[in-house]
């Protein structure tokens, strides 16, 4: 299954300068928290080896940690002549987005047969309903993914447009995404 994955990225660069070493500086990349937990990395240019690096979340030495909630951190970056710098971050948890397909070819020949939703997996108490256009429920789910094969009571539903309502919580009936699916045979 193909994963749909956007991400934010924030640079933040900082520069010291001497005139007994080369110029010291530390860029900080992050990734937001968005589907997965956030992470960032720090690159390192000039001063003197070796570097010593330190997270507020307590790892040393690595120029890259992952698994971070949404949060405030930093990062201080120190060379062997003690010049150092302190980048003070932020991780955000922004919504992961749930991206339905709006068509599909379920015609047995192994290409499109199966209406594809991605992301469903990070809001594991899901429910999705399908509409016909007479208002009548013909397909759901809750909590687990089936690729929706166009099927109704068993047999093929006719080909035409189809409406949907996902619910990314059973419980909260208010944060929802609707629209329409369209099975071409």
């Amino acid at each position: 299954m193909k994963k749909a994955l956007y991400i934010l990225i924030s640079i933040f660069y900082f520069s010291i300068a001497s005139s007994q070493t080369t110029p010291f500086s530390v860029q900080l990349f992050s990734i937001n928290h968005i589907c997965e937990k956030g992470a960032a990395s720090v690159q390192i240019t000039g001063g003197r080896n070796p570097h010593n690096i330190k997270w507020s979340n307590g790892k040393l030495m690595d120029q890259y940690i992952k698994d971070l909630e949404a949060g405030d951190y930093s990062v201080i970056v120190t060379d062997s002549t003690v010049k150092d710098t302190t980048i003070y971050f932020k991780i955000e948890k922004e919504d992961c987005k749930v991206f339905i397909n709006n068509h599909f070819t379920p015609n047995g020949d192994n290409y499109n047969d199966n209406w594809t939703i991605f992301n469903w997996q990070f809001y594991p108490d899901f429910e999705l309903y399908v509409f016909n256009k007479w208002g009548q429920q013909v397909h759901s789910q809750k909590k687990t993914y089936i690729p929706w094969t166009g099927e109704w009571l068993g047999i093929n539903a006719a080909d035409g447009t189809y409406y949907y309502v996902f619910y990314f919580t059973g419980s909260d009936k208010n944060k929802f995404l609707k629209g329409d699916v369209t099975i071409l045979r």
